[in-house]
């Protein structure tokens, strides 16, 4: 699908004069300690095992009650397989209901508009419009049900997660400029949760895009700043990522966070999370925090000094491989991979606040700091990505969402370490100029996720609207 780090060449190592680093090393840690981080450095990253992926990539979504969370367990029974990866998507729209005595305010759009029935109760043309989108979706031969309906059967939530598509109201989206002018609407939110579905299996991005595509053509669906598309990456069996899948997740998100989050509108009215909270993890979690005021750079040898105690090998190469790391990248992950038990892990990448608790990338289900988080299915959540109407987009971010959660579940994926050691190049070097003075900052931006892209194996087709976007809106 992508390139292979076999079929690129060596992935280029820069490494320290031996003599230098022995006579500097050996005075303070000691040969064997030394030697296991420079022997690492030069080993160089594994031949990829990765699987082939016919989503273009994934999906997950709502799971089963909370299995119990483990403290460090790496058996051969429990271990997480790029195959495994379930994902599920939310996603949050307006829908107009033309009020009685007007004419339709938009005429040239030819999805059918409708009427409310129920003009002066609110709560009843919610319904009505929760219950029209779920039998949209039945048409397409699949189940769905309103929550409503769950409620009156006296039943949860959870029991759907695996089956059925949950339509309720969404919290977030509201009208604003443009829909206030439209006159003749009353507005109603809708949030569309898909079942869990397995990444890898051919029929999932065909059932996506068949419920997607009779959505978009019979109702007036509606987005704006104020609506997000969220996906949800879990387990088949419903079982939590090991923590060391989670630590690696953890460590690159942390590094590609600010290239990935470039897919946001910067003149979106929700750039700055008014309307829905997916805060930076680099900025808000509690990680973030005790970081604070930490800059500068460390040299090879301050490096070899300390990254001994992250016990992954792609990860200790990908490190050892860069000319200077910044220190607080390198303080972030040793307290990262320090943590024993999920919980601490899911902690520490949550914000200390309520506003701040489900970050862009939401680790709370493991942090267990709430009912919602108790309750919620054990997944890894990507919650920044904005609204969209556009099929492709949204089963574009799918793709990405997937395909992070695959490089980082496989321990002999060259993937993770491409891509990281590229991370970690461009966090070193910042807001770097753009390339001889003649790039927009779009372009830059853009080229950096196209880039991103291309290490983690997502295909130039996936990711080509996203550049696009990134590209125009910056």
């Amino acid at each position: 699908m992508g390139r292979q780090l076999s079929t690129m060449g060596s992935w280029p190592v820069d490494l320290p004069t031996p003599t230098v680093v022995v006579e500097q090393e050996l005075k303070t840690r000691g040969i064997w300690a030394f030697l296991g981080c420079f022997c690492q450095a030069v080993k160089g990253p594994p031949t990829s095992e990765r699987i082939p992926y016919v989503f273009d990539h994934h999906a997950d979504h709502h799971y089963h009650d909370s299995p119990k969370l483990d403290t460090e367990a790496e058996s051969d029974e429990f271990e997480d397989k790029p195959e495994d990866v379930t994902l599920a998507v939310e996603l949050k729209y307006l829908y107009p209901l033309l009020m009685p005595g007007f004419s339709d305010p938009e005429p040239n759009d030819p999805r059918p508009v409708q009427s409310a029935l129920y003009p002066n109760d609110k709560p009843a043309s919610q319904q009505q419009v929760l219950a029209l989108l779920a039998q949209t979706i039945k048409e397409t031969g699949e189940n769905a049900i309103t929550k409503a309906e769950i409620e009156e059967g006296g039943q949860k939530e959870s029991e759907f997660w695996a089956s059925t598509w949950i339509v309720k109201k969404a919290g977030s989206p509201e009208p604003l400029d443009r829909e206030r002018l439209l006159k003749g609407y009353a507005w109603a939110s809708a949030e569309i949760c898909s079942p869990k579905m397995l990444a890898n299996d051919r029929q999932t991005r065909r059932r996506v895009q068949k419920v997607l595509r009779a959505l978009m053509t019979k109702h007036r669906l509606v987005i704006n700043g104020s609506c997000d598309t969220h996906c949800h990456l879990g387990r088949i069996d419903d079982r939590p990522y090991s923590l060391s899948t989670l630590k690696r997740l953890a460590t690159i998100l942390w590094v590609s966070e600010p290239t990935l989050r470039s897919t946001r509108d910067p003149k979106s009215p929700n750039y700055e999370n008014v309307y829905s909270w997916g805060f930076e993890l680099v900025k808000h979690s509690r990680l973030a925090k005790s970081l604070e005021g930490l800059e500068g750079l460390l040299t090879r040898q301050a490096v070899a000094r300390q990254v001994h105690d992250i016990p992954d090998r792609q990860i200790v190469r990908a490190i050892c491989g860069q000319k200077t790391v910044s220190a607080k990248d390198l303080a972030a992950f040793r307290e990262m991979w320090s943590k024993t038990s999920h919980e601490e892990l899911g902690k520490l990448l949550s914000g200390d606040t309520r506003m701040h608790r489900r970050l862009g990338f939401n680790f709370s289900a493991f942090g267990l700091e709430d009912e919602r988080a108790r309750t919620n299915p054990r997944t890894i959540e990507f919650r920044f990505m904005e609204g969209s109407t556009d099929i492709d987009m949204v089963l574009g971010w799918l793709t990405i969402g997937a395909t992070i959660v695959e490089v980082a579940a496989s321990r002999s994926d060259s993937r993770f370490e491409v891509a990281l050691s590229r991370m970690l190049q461009k966090s070193r070097e910042g807001e770097r100029e753009t390339m001889v003075g003649q790039e927009t900052r779009g372009e830059r931006l853009g080229r950096d996720f196209a880039q991103l892209m291309e290490d983690l194996g997502v295909s130039h087709n996936i990711s080509r609207g996203f550049v696009e976007k990134i590209t125009r809106e910056n």
